[in-house]
């Protein structure tokens, strides 16, 4: 694998750019190394000038410079928004970007727009180049040529960020929602009852001995159950006297299999309107050959932060303490990891869509690049 991680370091060739701006608050058009614009929002702080450069590195399927999201019919939001004022009132400057393919558009509820065709050019390998160009042209704005470049990946973007800090010079790594493991098998520990298992482990699991036995979910002290109308039961799909997650593999057989097969022959249309989240053969194809980050970020020397929670669905929390010990066992001291119990992917990030207060986990991304 270590031949693969060099030979992909030297395919992810980094592109040169002369251009000189300044760097103000607005649209920036960014070239990639085969030529296509990446357009992306620069936030600026309001002296013009930054001692430090966050770029938020996206994660899986199609993104905007924005994000913005409806709830309903009276509430929508700018997901970034909170990114911006809270970078800048720290003197940070902060830039985000769409998706390959993807730009803005009126269309709630994601308020975006995919051009099929182009939107198959997003693969792993081209999201290293693109974040690459990234980096290197903001740092010839005029206001940015003196900071440090902060990569804040998240999801997939916890893979992406460190291929790009191994091609271009980047000083600090803050990956959330952190993927240990190669995106096939997360993907097969979602479908097999991982994911579901965190759902109801952090809503029954009262002893936190990693199952659900029927007396802790007949107490169901947060009413999920009553809510749900599910009984346990039914959830003991293999009538072995506990729940846990060869019960939802069992329940999710159906799904797997035709999620599996769309993969495997490459069923463009299911990919799109029957998967979570759009994403292509082609970014499935791209990620069975991509190195994961127990292989990639031994090589990775700048310091590492990683935030993750103990209620993340995406990606297992147990592959935040996998990565601590394998640097000690390597004798690596730059990597720093926060866990926060009952936080999720996003770090509770609806929290603060609701109450305008920001969650610790969100809060401490602030902080961090505040501190460097």
């Amino acid at each position: 694998m270590l031949v693969l991680i060099i030979s992909l370091v030297v395919l992810l060739s980094s592109c040169t750019t002369t251009y000189v701006g300044e760097a103000e608050t607005g649209i920036v058009q960014i070239p990639s190394r085969d030529g296509y614009l990446i357009e992306g929002f620069l936030s600026m702080p309001d002296d013009g000038n930054a001692e430090t450069l966050v770029v938020y590195v996206n994660g899986s399927g199609p993104n905007t410079y924005d994000n913005k999201r409806m709830l309903d019919e009276k509430k929508q939001f700018t997901y970034f928004d909170l990114f911006r004022d809270e970078f800048n009132a720290r003197d940070i400057a902060f830039f985000s970007y769409n998706t390959r393919g993807v730009t803005s558009s009126d269309e709630p509820p994601y308020f975006t727009s995919v051009d099929d065709i182009v939107y198959r050019s997003y693969t792993p390998h081209a999201s290293v180049n693109d974040v690459v160009a990234i980096v290197e042209q903001l740092r010839e704005y005029k206001g940015l040529q003196n900071a440090k470049v902060l990569l804040l990946g998240w999801s997939e973007g916890t893979l992406i960020a460190p291929l790009v800090s191994l091609k271009t010079d980047v000083d600090v790594l803050i990956l959330c929602g952190f993927m240990y493991d190669d995106m096939m098998s997360i993907l097969d520990w979602q479908q097999t009852g991982g994911s579901s298992m965190v759902f109801y482990r952090n809503y029954f699991d009262y002893n936190k001995d990693g199952i659900v036995s029927p007396e802790e979910f007949a107490e169901d002290r947060n009413g999920i159950a009553a809510h749900f109308g599910v009984t346990y039961d039914y959830m003991d799909q293999d009538k072995s006297g506990v729940m846990d997650e060869k019960d939802f593999a069992i329940m999710l057989e159906p799904t797997r299999n035709e999620l599996y097969r769309a993969i495997e022959e490459r069923d463009r249309e299911y990919l799109k309107h029957s998967y979570g989240v759009y994403l292509t053969p082609e970014w499935f194809d791209a990620h069975k050959m991509m190195p994961t980050n127990q292989e990639i970020l031994p090589f990775v020397d700048i310091p590492i932060h990683i935030i993750h929670g103990t209620f993340d669905q995406n990606a297992r929390v147990e592959g935040v303490y996998e990565v601590k010990e394998l640097f000690e066992q390597l004798g690596k001291e730059n990597l720093t990891i926060s866990v926060h119990e009952g936080y999720n992917h996003d770090l509770n990030y609806m929290d603060y869509v609701f109450t305008e207060e920001i969650p610790e986990g969100l809060a401490e991304i602030f902080t961090t690049a505040e501190t460097l």
